[in-house]
């Protein structure tokens, strides 16, 4: 299981490079999880339109990157919603989930 967190004002550009820097660094490896850890971040400037379109971004992927759970872990109301309409608007087979608590998190990531 991969980990992620960034502090601060989150933009579709930085969360869709992040994503691409996840699954290229030379550690990732097809078929491992991830958990991204937003509870300190801002989602605040993303649109849902946006959103929508971050949730199609990984289909173009190889399906050892796509066939693995997501969780999203975050602290606010607001990034829960944003997270669940990502999760909604996901198209891939890929199982996603959100969480408040880390342990919640990495309890789901760990069940097969």
């Amino acid at each position: 299981m991969k980990r992620n967190a960034d502090i601060g004002l989150f933009t579709n550009p930085s969360i869709l490079s992040a994503f691409d820097l996840n699954v290229a660094d030379n550690r990732y490896r097809d078929g491992m999880g991830r958990l991204w850890d937003f509870r300190d971040a801002d989602l605040s400037s993303l649109k849902s339109e946006t959103v929508v379109e971050m949730a199609q971004y990984s289909l173009n992927f190889p399906s050892g990157i796509n066939d693995v759970k997501v969780a999203f872990l975050v602290s606010r109301d607001f990034e829960y919603g944003l997270s669940r309409m990502f999760e909604l608007s996901s198209n891939s087979k890929t199982p996603i989930n959100v969480f408040r608590t880390m342990d919640e998190a990495e309890k789901w990531m760990m069940e097969k």
